[in-house]
C-alpha cells in the first residue's frame, strides 16, 4: 500500500486533516488550536506509522512464541477459546472469519498431531429465527461436514466472554474427570485466558497463534510516513487485553 492509498484510509485521512488544521491554525496565530492539532497528528502517526503498537502487542505474545504442539505432553482435550468467527446468515457456511480464525485451525492441527482425544470449541451467543444459538454450533457443523480431524467433538454453552468460557471449561473438566487440557487462543489473549481457567482450578497448557504483533515486527518495513489502520487495530488489541486484565483482576476472575 502506497502513501496515497493510506491517505484514503480513515486513520490516514484523520492524520492528514489534523496536520492541515494545525497548519492553518498556526498561520492564523491560533497557537493552542495548532498545538492541539499537531499533538493529535503525532499521536495518530505513533499508532499507525511506527512499530510502537506491534511492540506493545508482541510483549503479550512473546511468552507463547515457539511453543510447538509436537513438544507438548498429551492432554485430555484441546480447548479452543471462541471469538474467531461471527454468525452471518448470508454466508454459505453461516459464519464469517477474521485473523483469529487461526484459533480453530491451530486446535484442529493439535488434534491431528494426536495430542488429545477430544476437541472442545466455544462461541458467542447469537439469535437465529428468534431462538438463541451458539457460534460453537456453527464450528461443530463445519468440522463434521468437512470431516476434519477432531476425535470426540464437544462444544461449550454460549459464552459472552472469557470468564464465562473459563467457568464452562471448569464444569466440563470436572464432569469428565480430566486432569489437564491444551488451551488454544490468540497469543496476545492467552495470558488472561489461561489465568481465568487456572482461577477455576483447571490445569492448562497454552498454545498460541495469531501472532499479529510479532509477525509485524518480522516484516522488513516497520515505519510509514502516512499512518495505516493496521497499527490502530494492533493498538486496540493490546489495549483490550490490558484493560481486560485489570477488569478481571478487580473482579477476582484471575
Amino acid at each position: 500500500m502506497g502513501p496515497v492509498e493510506a491517505l484514503v484510509q480513515p486513520l490516514g485521512a484523520a492524520w492528514a486533516g489534523a496536520l492541515l488544521v494545525g497548519g492553518l491554525a498556526f498561520r492564523r496565530r491560533a497557537w493552542l488550536a495548532g498545538f492541539t492539532s499537531l499533538c493529535l497528528a503525532s499521536g495518530l502517526w505513533l499508532v499507525g506509522g511506527t512499530p510502537f503498537p506491534a511492540l506493545l502487542l508482541a510483549r503479550l505474545e512473546r511468552p507463547y512464541d515457539r511453543i510447538h504442539p509436537v513438544n507438548l505432553p498429551a492432554a485430555d482435550a484441546v480447548v479452543v477459546l471462541g471469538g474467531d468467527i461471527e454468525f452471518s446468515g448470508r454466508e454459505l457456511l453461516w459464519f464469517g472469519t477474521g485473523s483469529s480464525f487461526e484459533r480453530t485451525l491451530t486446535g484442529l492441527e493439535v488434534m491431528r498431531q494426536g495430542k488429545a482425544r477430544a476437541l472442545v470449541v466455544s462461541g458467542a451467543p447469537f439469535q437465529w429465527l428468534g431462538s438463541p444459538r451458539s457460534e460453537g454450533d456453527l464450528l461443530v457443523s463445519w468440522i463434521r461436514a468437512w470431516r476434519l480431524p477432531s476425535g470426540e467433538l464437544l462444544r461449550l454453552p454460549a459464552c459472552n466472554d472469557t470468564h464465562d468460557a473459563a467457568l464452562a471449561i471448569a464444569d466440563l473438566v470436572r464432569k469428565r474427570g480430566w486432569k489437564r487440557v491444551i488451551l488454544v487462543s490468540s497469543a496476545s489473549h492467552l495470558a488472561r485466558g489461561a489465568a481465568a481457567c487456572r482461577k477455576q482450578g483447571v490445569e492448562v497448557m497454552p498454545v498460541g497463534c495469531d501472532f499479529q504483533g510479532m509477525d509485524a515486527l518480522d516484516r522488513p518495513v516497520r515505519w510509514w510516513v502516512v499512518p495505516r489502520s493496521e497499527g490502530l487495530v494492533r493498538f486496540e488489541h493490546w489495549l483490550h487485553e490490558e484493560l481486560g486484565g485489570v477488569w478481571y483482576w478487580w473482579r477476582g476472575w484471575i
